[in-house]
């Protein structure tokens, strides 16, 4: 966006559109950009993903800058076709406006500066096929309309995916608090939502969280969120009980190493530990365990679970968890669950 408002500008300032510009990244990187001219005064960039390809990679960003004689020096941008507008208050614009993030907002205006001789400009950016590209992000979810968000914080794309989803669900939590909410749900995908609402009905409000519960869980506190609702498979679950935070498999596995720390604190015998710890999945070792009488065991780590996610919250929130088999039943349920879903749970009247 940057680059076509700057090569805009510079056409129409010098008559002629330049091939190429030059821009500087808030972290200090020098970038030389293509410009491809279209009518006058509107250029396009190609978005180039770098080692970090997502659904916007090679997407035309298409820019218009309309200069205007008023002496005001005002900078103001303007949603074309395929870029979103906020429509839910949370995010770090107010609602009504494009969905152009504070960085190249700061960005465009600093490279534009030295050529506007007073004047005010009109910032227009489109992005062809953009409303049908933002279905496959998180704008339908944190209320951005018809397009996609032009995002960045240091101007050049690296290999953070992760770190750009979890400032999504950052954002996504902002938003349920700007709402009013006080109590939240979390669930780690959508066989969760499910599982969850199949047993208690409608709950809201619900996000879903993947593998990034503990970042989520410290958000909230900063937040100020009194409580919230874990909910999913156990598989993924249970490792709350060891502290694991993140979910994900390439972070930490441990599951048969917490089932069989609490066999055995609770006096199973060595032959079934053993047997337990022989285990690929959790779906076989709660068949032997449940050969064995032993599914009480899930309370035990369904409670531990919760003594750790109050940990992660500082002992600053509520939580309760709560763990489903792969078959959509209910297999534990820890102390604080029946106090925060008398505040998530939707009345039917």
């Amino acid at each position: 966006m940057t680059a076509g408002a700057l090569a805009s500008v510079l056409w129409q300032r010098s008559g002629e559109c330049p091939d190429w510009v030059e821009i500087e990244t808030p972290i200090g990187k020098r970038l030389r950009i293509h410009i491809i001219p279209g009518k006058y005064g509107t250029c396009s960039v190609i978005k180039d993903g770098g080692d970090d390809p997502d659904v916007t990679d090679g997407c035309e960003i298409i820019t218009t800058v309309e200069l205007i004689k008023d002496g005001k020096k005002q900078v103001l941008f303007a949603a074309g076709n395929g870029v979103g507008t906020i429509m839910e208050p949370g995010l770090k614009l107010p609602v009504g406006e494009p969905a152009i993030n504070p960085v190249p907002r700061q960005m465009t205006e600093e490279h534009l500066k030295p050529y506007l001789n007073g004047d005010s400009v009109k910032i227009t950016v489109s992005v062809p096929g953009g409303e049908e590209i933002a279905k496959k992000t998180f704008n339908p979810r944190l209320g951005i309309a018809g397009g996609i968000s032009i995002l960045g914080t240091t101007g050049i794309v690296r290999p953070m995916s992760e770190d750009a989803v979890k400032d999504s669900l950052a954002l996504e939590l902002s938003q349920i608090y700007a709402k009013g909410y006080r109590y939240v749900v979390f669930v780690t995908g959508n066989q969760g939502h499910k599982m969850l609402e199949r047993r208690f009905g409608q709950l809201k409000p619900v996000i879903m969280v993947g593998n990034y519960i503990g970042f989520l869980i410290e958000r909230a506190v900063d937040l100020g969120f009194s409580g919230i609702l874990i909910g999913g498979q156990y598989g993924k679950l249970m490792k709350l009980a060891a502290g694991i935070m993140n979910t994900h498999s390439h972070i930490a596995d441990g599951k048969m190493e917490i089932l069989c720390t609490h066999a055995a604190l609770n006096g199973v015998s060595t032959e079934v530990i053993r047997e337990l710890y022989g285990c690929k999945t959790v779906k076989q070792a709660d068949d032997i365990l449940r050969k064995h009488d032993l599914e009480g065991l899930w309370e035990d780590i369904v409670e531990k679970a919760e003594e750790k996610t109050v940990q992660c919250g500082r002992f600053q929130i509520e939580t309760g968890v709560i763990f489903f088999g792969t078959d959509g039943e209910m297999k534990a349920a820890s102390s604080g669950v029946e106090k925060i879903l008398e505040e998530v749970a939707v009345s039917e009247a």
